[in-house]
């Protein structure tokens, strides 16, 4: 999201992304219930955040669609790490600043002319605030006590109100840790509680007493149970 989005900042929104089928752009999971009541299919945070810029994305069904981009991932991984140690390159401000050369000498080398010449880029809207995009969304419900619970984690409403009981919000976790609350559209202001759980007391071990058990009989050997039978009186 973070590169996406300065990516956009750049060249503007692009018509369509052109991805493989990584977890992070596609998802086998089955659907939430608020996906289902909105007729959506179950889709990714990333997938969430395109879709919010009418940004098409087209999953490739083979890895050799992708060919050239891998092609240029191979030379990055390899040449361009020679080519780093050759220029004796030993900090990253010093590499970002080798990297714009080399990939503006690579692109003169390697590239090829389109058949059609002509920026696609569509201009990012003023309206949009692309934190408000690119984050971690979901959506949970205020319960009696107006708490809301986000990823185990306590937030109550600083101004209560019947009308917020029991109803569902949209939660944005930014990257830089700011978790909004919003109700139709509007910011809704609260704190974090922290729960606090009584410690356990230590059990004390009491010794319990327990009666010693029984041994079992054992008959003596004169007992008649040690005879032979032609010794035992006779019975009736």
């Amino acid at each position: 999201m973070d590169s996406m989005e300065r990516y956009i900042l750049r060249y503007g929104l692009p018509q369509s992304l052109y991805l493989d089928k990584h977890s992070t752009y596609k998802t086998i999971r089955k659907p939430y219930v608020e996906e289902e009541l909105r007729g959506r299919q179950a889709e990714t945070q990333f997938e969430r955040a395109v879709g919010e810029l009418k940004i098409e994305m087209i999953h490739a069904d083979s890895p050799q669609g992708k060919g050239r981009v891998e092609r240029l991932f191979g030379t990055l991984q390899d040449r361009l790490i020679k080519e780093m140690r050759l220029a004796k390159i030993s900090s990253i401000e010093e590499a970002n600043v080798f990297l714009e050369g080399y990939l503006e000498d690579y692109n003169k080398r390697f590239s090829r002319a389109p058949k059609r010449e002509g920026d696609l880029h569509r201009p990012l809207p003023e309206d949009v605030d692309l934190r408000d995009i690119f984050c971690i969304k979901g959506i949970r419900t205020i319960n009696d006590g107006y708490i809301i619970q986000w990823n185990k984690r306590l937030f109550i409403l600083d101004t209560p109100s019947l009308v917020l009981r029991r109803r569902k919000v949209e939660v944005q976790e930014q990257f830089t840790g700011k978790i909004i609350f919003k109700y139709k559209g509007r910011s809704l202001d609260c704190h974090e509680v922290f729960e606090v759980k009584p410690k356990k007391q230590e059990e004390v071990k009491q010794a319990v007493h327990r009666p010693r058990k029984k041994s079992k009989y054992r008959p003596s050997l004169d007992h008649p149970w040690h005879k032979p039978f032609r010794d035992l009186p006779d019975r009736c």
